[in-house]
């Protein structure tokens, strides 16, 4: 039995896109593409200048405060997704 597919509808009804999940469905739905493969391209850039564990924990802090903005925002836009993912 398969399950379901998932799509996206955008563009006024126009335009129709499959989805692959849950997550991916909210990013092409809320058109966030573009901005998830800038922060890809940042993140990439610095870990190629990651030499060390000084810099690792660095990094790992840069990107503990992202998680934390990113679960602050959506606990203010949909507080029971957010609880669903976070769990706590």
């Amino acid at each position: 039995m398969s399950k379901n597919p998932l799509f996206v509808v955008t563009n006024n009804g126009k335009d129709v896109e499959a989805a692959e999940g849950f997550f991916d469905a909210i990013i092409k739905k809320m058109g966030l593409s573009p901005v998830l493969e800038f922060l890809q391209m940042i993140f990439d850039i610095l870990m190629e200048q990651v030499g060390g564990l000084v810099a690792l924990e660095l990094f790992r802090g840069i990107l503990d405060e992202v998680v934390d903005t990113l679960e602050k925002s959506l606990k203010l836009i949909d507080p029971v997704l957010a609880f669903s993912i976070f769990k706590r």
